[in-house]
């Protein structure tokens, strides 16, 4: 580790105990998508105090924020450090996003106090919502990120990865209108708009088998009726299809289009379907970042594991697509406790959750050093992504 990447460490180090605050603030006060108003201020205020602008409500999102450093640095190159923090419904930072904000803060902050002004720029996106609501695809598409290089993350997980595949992803609503009628007394005048939705996912559970392995398709009825002997005049489903390619995401959404359509056809019902964007992408991976971030991991003794080979989905694949984007993971708990769980969330606070969390910082400080001092790796950077 050269001098200035031993410095870049002892800066995080010295953040560690606003680091593990920012972490617990955002744990102790969850916030779901979109809602996200307590931590947007909180970040906000903690990059204030440590010398940052900051703007609030970019992209036109209310709980969305920019952070530049209010002086000493040159506006490109510009490395983006992203920070999430959207809990989960009743489960809270289950997915661990109060890490990954302290963690590009921490990131940031101490970055700032090495970079000198030549060396080019760097940025905190808050980026609200990524749980379903897609944040950072409505920040890029409104141009929050068009003066910047490159994007840069971590995740918390049961591994350490530098880089894994995602899967692209469309939520949507799935609703079935009938007619009420005495279920006992007057069978035949009504039309069964339950009878649809579960003939709709019989149909979909159909097709399962038959799907490639990046392949999902996943759902709830979150409507099937309102008493025993009325025949439901609506039912409704929210559901997610899943793929490793934008073409066969939208061919597997076709098919349950088909599936929905031909269930309503049958039990002579009216069937709506309403899709919830954005579209979430596949990620779009970039191997010279990667061999980058596998270099710095490895600086500070962390050693990469192979990739389980399981996959979600996350709006950073939508990012991915407009600048070149990393997302490691570092590992918090064991392979076998899962994400978007009581355990998860409360590992986020153990001493594993902290160490990781200082080391993230590191090593994303340390990766946008290396891209910002480097023409000749910011130059592969770039001709991976067009390539790619």
């Amino acid at each position: 580790m050269d001098s200035v990447k031993k410095q870049i460490s002892s800066e995080v180090e010295a953040l560690a105990q606003d680091m593990y605050a920012i972490s617990d603030y955002l744990k102790a006060n969850p916030e779901t998508a979109y809602q996200e108003y307590k931590a947007c201020d909180h970040l906000s205020a903690v990059l204030e105090e440590k010398g940052f602008r900051v703007q609030k409500g970019v992209g036109g999102v209310e709980t969305a924020f920019l952070a530049r450093p209010a002086v000493g640095q040159s506006s490109r190159p510009t490395v983006a450090f992203l920070a999430e923090y959207d809990a989960l419904p009743k489960i809270g930072h289950g997915c661990g996003h109060n890490l990954i904000a302290a963690a590009s803060l921490g990131a940031a902050i101490a970055l700032n106090k090495v970079l000198t002004i030549e060396s080019g720029g760097l940025a905190v996106v808050g980026t609200p919502a990524e749980e379903g609501g897609g944040g950072k695809a409505r920040l890029a598409a409104a141009g929050v990120f068009d003066a910047m290089d490159v994007a840069m993350m971590f995740h918390p997980g049961g591994l350490n990865i530098a880089g894994k595949d995602m899967l692209g992803r469309i939520k949507f609503k799935m609703e079935f209108f009938g007619r009420t009628a005495h279920a006992s007394g007057s069978p035949d005048k009504g039309i069964n708009a339950l009878d649809a939705m579960v003939a709709a996912y019989s149909n979909i559970n159909a097709i399962r088998q038959h799907l490639r392995p990046d392949g999902r398709i996943h759902g709830i009825i979150t409507h099937g009726g309102d008493a025993p002997n009325i025949i439901p005049d609506y039912a409704a489903g929210l559901f997610y299809v899943r793929a490793g390619s934008r073409s066969y995401r939208d061919e597997i959404f076709e098919r349950v289009t088909n599936c929905a359509k031909g269930a309503a056809m049958a039990l002579g019902a009216e069937c709506k379907i309403e899709i919830d964007p954005p579209k979430l992408d596949p990620m779009k991976r970039n191997a010279v970042l990667e061999t980058a971030i596998t270099a710095n991991m490895a600086a500070l003794g962390i050693t990469p594991e192979p990739d389980d080979g399981r996959r979600g989905s996350s709006d950073i694949g939508n990012l991915s697509h407009y600048l070149p984007s990393m997302h490691p993971v570092l590992a918090i708990v064991e392979p076998e406790i899962p994400g978007h769980s009581v355990e998860f969330r409360e590992a986020t606070t153990s001493e594993r959750g902290r160490q990781t969390l200082l080391n993230a910082a590191k090593m994303l400080a340390m990766t946008a050093y290396d891209y910002l001092t480097s023409p000749e790796l910011r130059e592969r950077v770039a001709q991976d992504f067009s390539q790619a």
